[in-house]
């Protein structure tokens, strides 16, 4: 085995130009202070070609990318390598030269669009200014330049849509503006950092798209970082896996994931939710990414890695070249690995992953309803019955809920116009039971979880918790309905009050509705922290010290605090890579054996709400389609949209690729999209 410098990702180019557009070799970058942040990383990038970075928070995607375009935040710098594109050392050029290449040949997409767009400013004056700064061209041609942008995107009226400001815009509109201005000098190779995070499954299949049919009409090269792997599957013809500021695996996506040669590859692709049987606990990595300056002798993953030995404690494995497993195309699978004992281990890929046997089939119910046509509120009482003890009491009534928004519609100052968020919602969820909510952002899934909540009043219907009415609630009755219903917000950073400790946040709620003692506000706290896997001594940290796991599994000891009998989970791992994501699914599906718990779990990601739901509820345009145990809305979906929203999950088999778009073709923005209607997450205003 020979150490790896650059090391070619990838055969020679398609288009017959030589060496690699984009090549990174031997990179470090360090912090103040000698902190280590990025060591011998390299990899190579061809024409037309995309390459995905995946790795855990914390692993160091982000830093690579920003080393490529030079925008390495103060107070970090590059200690050692190069960053080659066309053959031209970025890391020669001042600040001028820079600009002007990152302008010209290299498009950046940012993970958060809406933080990314300028709040201050329209989206076509960002446009605009973008485009003429860029060609020199008239004000009148830029304007027209970005409605044809925007029109390539998909965006319904692009005129109309130059006049809105960022926060007008969805998120999955957001993210289409974010890939106008990166493509509209027309770069030759464009860096996507999470360019899908937190969109639902339809509106990730269209950015996915469109990001596809751009590539291939301008032949770009596409450099992805996700943590989702997944969308790598999907997108991405070589890999990179990042773990603590190092490339631990390279190679071809399909043989990377086949036969994985790096103990850290083959157990993210474990802890997806499709690797277990559903129900299951999934195989999420124990402990976490290490943090810079705490980096661990040897191997950097040896601490978590069920395969260490002594000598992968002290001995630093290179990033050396491996001989091909299967042989998949040309040239051979051009692998590298950072493990010691790569030779002698057989680690599990995705000829492992398993799945529920398949169920008999149901007698023919008939075709289900027409689509796209709108959906008629449909809640079947036997549908999931066979999962629900029978014996359970029913905990969450909820009525033919509807709830109306009133907008003004911008015809003068008196005039107003309704918004059905919700009509006409039925359905029941008993105790000990999950109930996943499904549907595309604006399908009223949020409202939902806020009138069950009591947040909002319903426009029409009611909620009964135990029997009661949540509106006709009074005095004590009602605080012991706030005691046994609470939430789990989407982002525990904003729901988390940054100036208060873990043990403050987690006391509050004792002290508000108990008349408990000092000293027994501390034991619960204690008892809290160790019932989600924290130690006693988290209690004295501040939240932004604090991981986003470690951070969602305080928001989910809060909720708990209070013993309640229900908890409505807003997309509560929407943010999460793909570990963390398990450790917290295995924490809610432990505590709901152990307490008797019952969920509304809110989510957009159907495997995850499949692998952890009782029965599935689908929502469109603010009401219920269909309804059914999990396997069902999965397996034998009756509804024209549910078969959709099923055909929209991604795979992480690279072989079940979705079509292609044809040439030049922009994937369509959701109807939703299109009117520019958002309802939020559950701590959002209306």
């Amino acid at each position: 085995m020979t150490a790896l410098s650059p090391g070619p990702v990838a055969a020679g180019s398609p288009d017959g130009d030589s060496g690699p557009l984009l090549a990174v070799s031997d990179l470090g970058v360090e912090a103040r202070g000698g902190v280590t942040l990025l060591e011998d990383v390299a990899f190579a990038l061809d024409r037309g070609r995309t390459l995905g970075l995946v790795g855990e928070s914390g692993s160091g995607k982000t830093l690579i990318a920003l080393s490529v375009l030079g925008l390495l935040p103060s107070g970090v710098h590059r200690v050692s390598g190069h960053v080659r594109f066309d053959a031209q050392d970025l890391t020669t050029l001042g600040p001028r030269q820079l600009r002007a290449v990152r302008g010209r040949d290299i498009g950046v997409v940012f993970q958060d669009p809406i933080g990314s767009l300028d709040p201050s400013f329209t989206v076509g004056s960002q446009l605009i200014e973008t485009i003429r700064a860029r060609t020199g061209l008239s004000r009148r041609a830029a304007r027209e330049r970005a409605a044809g942008l925007l029109d390539r995107m998909g965006i319904a009226h692009p005129a109309k849509r130059l006049r809105d400001y960022p926060h007008q815009l969805s998120g999955g509109m957001a993210q289409r503006v974010m890939i106008a201005l990166a493509i509209s000098c027309e770069p030759r190779l464009l860096i996507a950092d999470e360019p899908t995070t937190a969109l639902d499954a339809t509106v990730q299949a269209q950015i996915l798209t469109l990001l596809r049919s751009l590539q291939d009409e301008h032949g770009m090269a596409l450099l992805l970082i996700s943590h989702d792997l997944s969308v790598v599957a999907e997108m991405a013809d070589d890999v990179a896996v990042v773990y603590g500021g190092q490339i631990a695996e390279r190679g071809a996506v399909t043989p990377v994931f086949d036969h994985p040669r790096h103990p850290y590859t083959g157990a993210l692709l474990g802890a997806q939710p499709g690797s277990v049987a559903r129900g299951e606990a999934l195989a999420a990595i124990p402990g976490s990414v290490p943090a810079p300056g705490a980096l661990p002798e040897g191997c950097r993953f040896h601490p978590r890695c069920d395969h260490a030995t002594d000598a992968c404690r002290t001995g630093v494995p290179p990033l050396v070249e491996v001989p091909p497993l299967v042989e998949i195309r040309a040239g051979g699978d051009l692998r590298a690995t950072r493990c010691l004992r790569h030779a002698g281990l057989t680690l599990r890929g995705l000829p492992g992953m398993s799945d529920a046997p398949e169920p008999e089939p149901e007698p023919d119910l008939g075709p289900p309803p027409a689509f796209p046509a709108a959906p008629t509120p449909a809640v079947p009482t036997p549908a999931g019955a066979e999962d629900r003890d029978p014996g359970a009491p029913v905990l969450v009534d909820a009525r033919d809920l509807s709830k109306d928004y009133v907008l003004r519609d911008g015809r003068g100052p008196w005039s107003r116009s309704l918004l059905p968020a919700v009509a006409g919602v039925t359905f029941q969820i008993r105790a000990g039971e999950t109930l996943g909510l499904v549907g595309e952002s604006g399908a009223g899934k949020s409202t939902v979880g806020r009138l069950v909540l009591g947040l909002e009043a319903p426009t029409r219907g009611q909620v009964l918790i135990d029997g009661t009415d949540l509106r006709q609630a009074r005095g004590a009755r009602r605080r012991e309905l706030r005691r046994d219903v609470q939430v789990v917000f989407q982002d525990p950073h904003s729901s988390l009050d940054p100036m208060m400790t873990v043990g403050t946040i987690l006391a509050e709620p004792l002290e508000v509705h108990t008349t408990s003692t000092r000293a027994e506000v501390g034991a619960r706290v204690a008892e809290l922290l160790e019932l989600v896997g924290l130690g006693a001594a988290t209690a004295r940290q501040l939240p932004d010290t604090l991981s986003g796991g470690q951070r969602q599994r305080v928001a989910i000891a809060r909720a708990l605090a209070l013993r309640p009998r229900l908890i409505v989970c807003d997309e509560p791992v929407t943010a999460l890579d793909v570990s963390t994501q398990a450790q917290v699914i295995n924490l809610l599906v432990d505590l709901q054996r152990e307490l008797g718990v019952a969920y509304l779990f809110i989510g957009h990601d159907l495997a995850v709400v499949r692998h952890i739901s009782d029965r599935v509820a689908v929502m469109r345009d603010g009401q219920i389609v269909e309804i059914g145990t999990s396997d069902q809305i999965h397996r034998r979906p009756r509804h024209a949209y549910t078969r959709a929203l099923n055909d929209a999950v991604l795979s992480v088999d690279p072989r079940r690729r979705r079509r292609r778009a044809p040439d030049g073709e922009a994937p369509p923005s959701s109807p939703a999209e299109q009117q520019g209607e958002t309802h939020g997450a559950l701590n959002d205003q209306p």
